[in-house]
C-alpha cells in the first residue's frame, strides 16, 4: 500500500508520527511525507521520501499575525493565569487561528497535486494539519489524524472557525463535521488515565503507544552521562518555547543546588552561553536526543511540551511542568491529575519554588509510583505495528 503522511513543521508534530510511519515501511508499504520545505531534510534523514507542501513555521506566524494580531500574546496563555478551564477555553479560540486560514490554503495547494500524481490508499495527517483531510476527500481516499498530544476541544476543530470552509467548497464537498479530521480514526496516543478531554464525539478512537522519537546519533549523547551516579536532572523547554532565558536561568538555578547533576538543553538554535556561567554539576547543551537522555535521569523539569511529558512518562520518571502556552497547561493539569509531579503555573515560578518541586519529586517516592503506573499504561497501549496493521486492514476494505 501506499501511505501519505502530512504534517506541519513544528518538530512536536512530526516525532509522534515517525513511528507509525517506520512500522508501515517494514509492513512493505511504500510511505511518503507532504511537510514544509523547512522540515523536509530532517524527514529525508529519518528514512522518507518528501513532498513540499504547507508554510515553514516563521512564514506561517507572520500569516497568522496579519489575519490575527494579537495572536502573539494569546499563544502564550497562561501570562495572566486564572484557571486550567480558562486556559482551556482561550486554547480552544487560538487552536483554529495557529492552523487554520492561510496555513491550511497554502498546503492544500500543493497537497492536491501531490495526492493526485502519487496516488496514496490512505492518508494520516497531523493533529494540526488540515489540509490533508481536504486533499484525502477529493481523492476519495480515508485520512486519520495522528494526535501530538491532549485532545482537542470539537468547537476548535470545525471548518468555520478554521477558515477553511470554501477550502472544501473547492473541491466540489461540502465541509464534514470536525472538518474531516476525524471522519474515519483518530490515533489516540494519550494515556487514558490523564486523559480530561472528552473523546465521546469522535466515531472512531485507535489508542497508539507514544514511542518516543528523537534525531541525532547514539554519539551526540555526551559521554559524562553514565560515568557518574549522581542523580541527572533534565531541564528543557523544548525547540519553541525556549525564547525566554530569563525562565531558563531561573529553573537551573533552582536545581543546581541540589545534591543531582544537571542537563539543561536550550534549543537547537541557541547559543549555550545565553545561561552564563554555571557550576561544574550544569551541562549546558543545545539539544541532546530524549530518547538517549531519559534512561539516565532521575526527574525532568520542563514546560511540559507533549513529547517531553509523554517521553518521560515512557520512562517512568517524575516530573516538574512550568508550562508556557500552547497545550502545555493541559499536560501541566494531566501532572497534577495523575500525581506523577509537580506544576508551577506562571506567577508561582521562582528560584525557591523550583528548587522545592524539583527535591519533592526527587525524595517523595509517591511521585516516581505514580508516574511507573502511566509506564506501564503507556507499555500496555497498541504499539506502531499493531496501529499499522489496523489501519491497514481497515482501508483495504474501502
Amino acid at each position: 500500500m501506499r501511505v501519505l503522511f502530512t504534517s506541519t513543521s513544528g518538530w512536536g508534530h512530526i516525532h509522534p508520527m515517525v513511528p507509525l510511519a517506520k512500522a508501515f515501511q517494514a509492513r512493505g508499504d511504500e510511505v511518503a511525507w507532504a511537510v514544509p520545505q523547512e522540515a523536509a531534510a530532517r524527514v529525508e534523514q529519518v528514512g522518507f521520501q518528501t513532498f513540499r507542501a504547507g508554510l515553514g513555521a516563521a512564514a506561517a506566524f507572520a500569516e497568522i499575525q496579519k489575519a490575527s494580531p494579537a495572536i502573539a500574546t494569546i499563544r502564550r496563555a497562561g501570562a495572566e493565569f486564572v484557571s486550567f478551564e480558562a486556559l482551556e477555553a482561550v486554547r480552544t479560540k487560538t487552536f483554529p487561528k495557529m492552523f487554520g486560514g492561510a496555513r491550511v490554503r497554502v498546503a492544500l495547494s500543493e497537497l492536491l497535486p501531490v495526492v493526485e500524481e502519487w496516488r496514496p490508499d490512505f492518508l494520516i495527517h497531523d493533529q494540526g494539519e488540515f489540509a490533508g483531510p481536504i486533499a484525502a476527500a477529493a481523492a476519495g481516499i480515508p485520512n486519520a489524524c495522528h494526535a501530538f498530544g491532549h485532545g482537542i476541544s470539537p468547537a476548535a476543530v470545525d471548518a468555520g472557525e478554521l477558515g477553511i470552509t470554501d477550502l472544501w467548497e473547492s473541491v466540489g464537498l461540502a465541509p464534514p463535521p470536525f472538518a474531516g479530521a476525524y471522519t474515519y480514526a483518530y490515533l489516540d496516543i494519550y494515556p487514558e488515565s490523564l486523559r480530561s478531554a472528552d473523546l465521546s464525539y469522535l466515531p472512531f478512537v485507535q489508542p497508539a503507544r507514544p514511542v518516543p522519537f528523537a534525531t541525532g546519533e547514539p554519539s551526540t549523547l555526551p559521554d559524562w552521562i553514565a560515568s557518574d551516579r549522581t542523580p541527572l536532572v533534565y531541564v528543557t523547554f523544548g525547540t519553541v518555547f525556549n525564547d525566554n532565558p530569563d525562565v531558563i536561568r531561573t529553573v537551573v538555578e533552582g536545581v543546581r543546588t541540589l545534591p543531582v547533576r544537571v542537563l539543561v538543553t536550550v534549543g537547537p538554535h541557541a547559543d549555550p552561553a545565553v545561561l552564563g556561567a554555571q557550576p561544574p554539576n550544569v551541562y549546558v547543551e543545545r539539544y541532546v536526543p530524549q530518547t538517549q537522555l531519559l534512561p539516565h535521569c532521575a526527574a525532568v523539569v520542563s514546560h511540559a511540551g507533549s513529547g517531553t511529558f509523554l517521553a518521560s512518562l515512557a520512562e517512568g520518571l517524575p516530573q516538574v511542568c512550568i508550562p508556557q502556552g500552547a497545550d502545555q497547561f493541559a499536560n501541566a493539569e494531566a501532572c497534577i491529575r495523575g500525581g506523577v509531579g509537580r506544576t508551577l503555573v506562571p506567577g508561582e515560578v521562582s528560584i525557591e519554588s523550583v528548587h522545592a518541586a524539583t527535591e519533592e519529586v526527587l525524595s517523595d517516592k509517591s511521585f516516581r509510583r505514580a508516574a511507573e503506573g502511566v509506564q506501564a499504561e503507556i507499555a500496555a497501549m497498541p504499539d506502531p505495528a499493531a496501529v499499522a496493521e489496523v489501519l491497514a486492514t481497515m482501508f483495504a476494505t474501502r
